[in-house]
């Protein structure tokens, strides 16, 4: 979604910040965010949704921030996954990215005719992502979910999902929790909150545009679909055969971060923090893992390459527009490139590291590499 074309007399929409004032909680949004480890579920939200940057900071990032303050860092009690500060939150961002990932198994509005199936697609994505976000919050009050709906979304969203009448109604009883049997929305949270795996995806058709209020333009880019950020609970959902090597692939980055054996955000290294992940150099990282790890008489020639196919289809990496998988960046160095690195880049690595390395200020995208085999 992109701004232009703002109804005179208006004002311009502002993204709420996410700064500290005194009638505010202890700690602002941005901070709960940083010490809970939930940043990389953020970034994964925004992947899932196929918001543009702008259009997610307008309309979807002030709904988390709000329900970030309010929840603070409180752990869920009793809870092995979700026990650490910032434990309600991580859920309910998880449970968020399950029920958008149902959704693409999904054509919203159901029994809608076709020319209209695009034009409100991002509207139902939206309501899926607020009704699965807000699910379990105010202990499980529905007016108090409907009125954390009402000051944390915008008015200018507000208004957006207001131009599709049938959207808003079952929006609203999904959230006081009186949904009909036939709700979408509500059959979506609630098999994300239950667990359940995504059915097979069916062809959904490309959006065209959208406004909201007539003051936003929407156009659906066809995001790449990250896995599940949830731990191993979600990496079983996309284990196939043969995936025990990537996991073991993994576990020695992990180790080799933790030990120093794996150098991070240095020249050379093999590893580095970005915005997106992890980056790990390619082929490098593969290449030092057969080594450690040793070819086997049954690899192939090429067992760098092969490694790197299986890590690929195990999905926990980012992917680009026509199935990119391999990411270039520059090291700047006073402001000139004085090296590349390409790579594939791990999605929400807090899955695998714990901490997550900072994000490398040296390295720049600058553009992806040609699809790597799978």
């Amino acid at each position: 979604m992109t701004f232009n074309d703002m109804p005179s007399g208006s004002a311009s929409p502002r993204v709420i910040e996410s700064s500290c004032v005194s009638e505010r909680p202890a700690l602002c949004a941005q901070a709960i965010i940083d010490r809970s480890g939930a940043a990389n579920l953020i970034v994964l939200l925004r992947v899932r949704m196929g918001f543009p940057a702008e259009s997610f900071a307008l309309a979807a990032r002030p709904l988390i921030d709000g329900y970030a303050e309010f929840l603070q860092l409180r752990p869920m009690p009793g809870s092995s996954r979700y026990g650490g500060p910032g434990g309600q939150l991580q859920r309910g961002l998880v449970t968020a990215l399950r029920a958008l990932d149902h959704r693409r198994g999904q054509i919203l509005p159901r029994n809608a005719p076709p020319e209209i199936l695009g034009e409100l697609a991002h509207r139902w994505t939206y309501a899926v992502f607020a009704a699965a976000l807000l699910r379990d919050v105010g202990g499980g009050q529905s007016d108090d979910r409907v009125r954390m709906f009402e000051r944390w979304v915008p008015p200018i969203v507000h208004a957006w999902l207001a131009e599709h009448p049938p959207l808003m109604a079952e929006l609203r009883a999904v959230l006081v929790g009186r949904a009909d049997a036939s709700s979408a929305i509500a059959e979506l949270v609630e098999r994300a909150a239950n667990g359940a795996r995504p059915h097979a995806e069916v062809a959904v058709p490309r959006a065209q545009s959208e406004s909201i209020a007539c003051a936003v333009e929407a156009s659906v880019e066809t995001a790449p679909i990250a896995p599940e950020a949830d731990g191993p609970e979600f990496l079983d959902g996309v284990d196939a055969a043969g995936a025990e090597r990537p996991r073991r692939f993994m576990e020695w980055v992990r180790q080799g971060i933790a030990d120093g054996t794996l150098p991070v955000n240095v020249r050379g290294a093999l590893v580095h923090g970005v915005e997106d992940g992890l980056l790990l150099a390619s082929p490098g990282i593969f290449r030092a893992f057969i080594r450690r790890d040793g070819a086997g008489q049954a690899e192939p020639g090429d067992a760098a390459k092969r490694l790197q196919r299986e890590v690929l289809r195990a999905a926990w990496h980012l992917r680009a527009d026509g199935g990119v998988n391999l990411h270039g960046y520059a090291w700047k160095q006073d402001g000139r490139a004085a090296a590349r690195i390409h790579g594939i880049v791990i999605l929400a690595p807090s899955r695998f590291l714990d901490p997550v390395p900072p994000i490398n200020p040296a390295l720049v995208r600058v553009g992806d590499s040609a699809p790597a085999a799978e």
